[in-house]
């Protein structure tokens, strides 16, 4: 062992690059050396499918090892009735720091954000092909917004598998929680990096390769609102 830990963190990355995710959290504990080389960006790259749409944040789960997506902002699906311009397209690489701040954005991992500042009810959803998800898994979905001002009326919210009994309807909503205690999910909860993520809903992937997950959030809320994607991962165990 001691030998092994004298070599390069690079050679050490290297070899665990051919290990699997969930070898390399494993390895990641036997010491620091091999903490820094387990968690480089060498091994997980390694980790990654040949090929993932652009319109797609992908990563993996370094817990468990298991696929992770954002559906970006671009790739909603948004039902307004006939006032789709209630929504304007924001390009985040292009505004300056003072614009992103007065609107409350973080940094974000696409190039775009779509921000709603219309008095009117809507509709968002979002889809993804259940194969590109991790079989055999239970995953949750989140609403990923920036800080809002938007009102105390809830969301009604669908999560299901297209074809199939595994859907899940729920309340939720997009203001942040005054109060203390447990709310089981239903309000915004902060995430690093300074946005926030409502839960939407869980659901179980058997790996389908036919299997599409369908998400649709109706709203009657009447302020602004600024939404960066919705997020699919593993449920914590």
């Amino acid at each position: 062992m001691t030998k092994i830990l004298a070599l390069p963190v690079g050679c050490i990355a290297a070899v665990i690059s051919f290990t699997s995710p969930r070898d390399a959290c494993r390895l990641a504990c036997v010491s620091t050396t091999f903490r820094t080389a387990a968690d480089s960006d060498v091994v997980w790259e390694c980790f990654l499918p040949p090929e993932h749409s652009p319109s797609l944040s992908f990563w993996l789960d370094h817990e468990s090892g298991k696929k992770c997506y954002m559906i970006s902002a671009r790739e909603l699906i948004i039902k307004d009735s006939d006032i789709i311009y209630a929504w304007t397209w924001f390009s985040v690489s292009d505004a300056n720091a003072d614009i992103k701040s007065h609107l409350c954005i973080p940094d974000c991992r696409f190039s775009e954000v779509i921000i709603r500042g219309d008095g009117c009810p809507f509709e968002i959803g979002g889809k993804i092909t259940a194969s590109l998800l991790s079989p055999m898994t239970t995953y949750v979905a989140y609403l990923v917004i920036a800080e809002n001002r938007v009102d105390y009326c809830p969301a009604e919210v669908t999560v299901e598998l297209a074809g199939s009994n595994n859907v899940q309807n729920r309340s939720v909503y997009i203001h942040q929680e005054q109060q203390d205690g447990d709310d089981d999910g239903l309000y915004p909860k902060m995430r690093a990096g300074g946005w926030l993520e409502t839960e939407l809903g869980e659901f179980f992937n058997e790996g389908d390769e036919e299997d599409e997950l369908l998400i649709t959030i109706v709203s009657k809320m009447k302020q602004f609102l600024v939404v960066e994607g919705i997020e699919i991962r593993p449920k914590k165990e």
